[in-house]
């Protein structure tokens, strides 16, 4: 039975004139369950991209002006979760952040993480508590879990999506922990 003729995939075949023994996939085809028509859910980018480029990105003569808005650093980023989100996603997100996250950020968000601390830091985890990741929108986030940042490698084989935004709740909750309150 082994010995006898089969079409063995991806290997060739005079069988077809293409001398390919599988057949290729109908164009356009997209394999269930990866239809991703929900930019903002999927991919943590607005329906319609923006169509110019971020100031902070462009080069131009003279000096560099950083801009305050986060919305100019990241426009197409989605700026409100995609989902509702709940007490019990948070505590989902903080279960997931300490898994993959507090590794290298740390457990309240500094960038002081055991890899940071044991000399993983050329460069430095990023601190959620800086201007630029307060100021962030969520969509940014989403964005570097899924594909990565400098160092950062990319999470989206390991986290399912609906987990990345639950940590980025988590994170938006280590955020507010650490604002210092202003006196009255």
């Amino acid at each position: 039975m082994q010995d006898q003729p089969k079409a063995i995939a991806y290997r060739e075949s005079k069988f077809y004139k293409d001398e390919n023994a599988s057949r290729q996939l109908v164009e356009g085809t997209v394999p269930r369950g990866f239809l991703r028509q929900d930019r903002a859910f999927y991919f943590g980018k607005k329906s319609t991209p923006s169509a110019q480029p971020s100031p902070a990105l462009t080069q131009t003569a003279g000096p560099q002006v950083s801009s305050t808005n986060p919305a100019a650093l990241y426009p197409d980023d989605v700026e409100t979760f995609p989902i509702p989100i709940s007490k019990t996603d948070i505590d989902r997100g903080q279960e997931r952040y300490n898994i993959y996250c507090s590794v290298c950020h740390g457990m309240t968000g500094y960038g002081d993480g055991i890899v940071a601390r044991r000399g993983f830091n050329r460069p430095a985890p990023a601190s959620y508590h800086q201007d630029r990741l307060r100021q962030a929108p969520v969509g940014h986030f989403f964005d570097v879990m899924t594909n990565g940042w400098g160092a950062m490698p990319a999470y989206a084989s390991q986290i399912p999506v609906e987990d990345r935004w639950r940590i980025i709740a988590y994170i938006g909750a280590l955020q507010l922990s650490q604002m210092r309150q202003e006196p009255r």
